[in-house]
Order: structure tokens, then C-alpha cells, then sequence
């Protein structure tokens, strides 16, 4: 049997990013979060060694952290199959459902209900005529 299928279902390798970028990204969220409870000695204390210790790392020897880096990539990957279906279907939910709900009530684009008469045929309205509509298409 031929393979010769217009699409391919074989997932690629993603590959994880730089660990310089992601010692970068640790050392800014813990700075963020030491500035957000800056009142708290402790808890600034700690959020200021870990984010100069995360931002000297990653200037002076990002090979370390690659553990956690590819620990952190792994978690991205399985926290993006668990929210993205939540996301779009709470999308669908709010979007699409109350659109098709109202289109459902108050309108009948397909001509789905039948009236009376003697027959379904529906006149055109417009100014074109048969010789017309062929003509300059595109």
C-alpha cells in the first residue's frame, strides 16, 4: 500500500530553549516575586539569592542548568496538554454555544420551516440578470 499521504502524523521533537534563557526567566520570577513581598525580610532574602544566584549561573556556566531546564520543558509540555483543552473548550462554551443558541431561536438561515402555499420556489432579488451574472467573476 503507497505512504504517499498529503500529511504526515509524526510529531516532531520539539526542542527544549536555551538554559541561558531559563536561568534568565528563574532569575526575573524571582525577583518579581522578592518585589512582591518585599515586606517579608525572609521571604525577600530568599528571592534575592535565588534570583543572583540563578542570573550568575546562567552568565557564567548555563551548562548547569540543563537538569533543570529540560525538568522545566517537560513540565511546559504536560501543563500545555492539560490547559489548552480547558481554554478552548471554556472559548467554545462562552463564544460559539450562545451565538448558535440565538441562531437557533430567532433564526432560520437553511429555510428549514415550511409556510403555506402553493410553491417553495424563492424569487431572486436583485439587479442581475442571467446574460450578467457570467461575466467579469473575478
Amino acid at each position: 500500500m503507497p505512504r504517499d499521504f498529503h500529511e504526515t502524523y509524526i510529531e516532531p521533537e520539539l526542542a527544549p530553549p536555551p538554559e541561558r534563557s531559563t536561568g534568565f526567566v528563574f532569575a526575573g520570577v524571582s525577583a518579581i516575586l522578592g518585589a512582591v513581598f518585599w515586606r517579608d525580610t525572609g521571604v525577600l532574602a530568599v528571592c534575592a539569592g535565588l534570583s543572583a544566584g540563578f542570573l550568575l549561573v546562567s552568565l557564567t556556566a548555563p551548562a548547569l542548568l540543563r537538569p533543570l531546564n529540560l525538568v522545566w520543558f517537560r513540565f511546559s509540555l504536560l501543563l500545555s496538554r492539560i490547559v489548552n483543552p480547558i481554554i478552548l473548550g471554556l472559548m467554545f462554551v462562552i463564544a460559539i454555544v450562545p451565538f448558535g443558541l440565538v441562531m437557533r431561536a430567532w433564526h432560520d438561515p437553511l429555510r428549514r420551516k415550511r409556510t403555506k402555499g402553493s410553491t417553495y420556489w424563492i424569487e431572486r432579488t436583485g439587479k442581475s440578470s442571467k446574460s450578467d451574472s457570467m461575466t467579469n467573476q473575478f
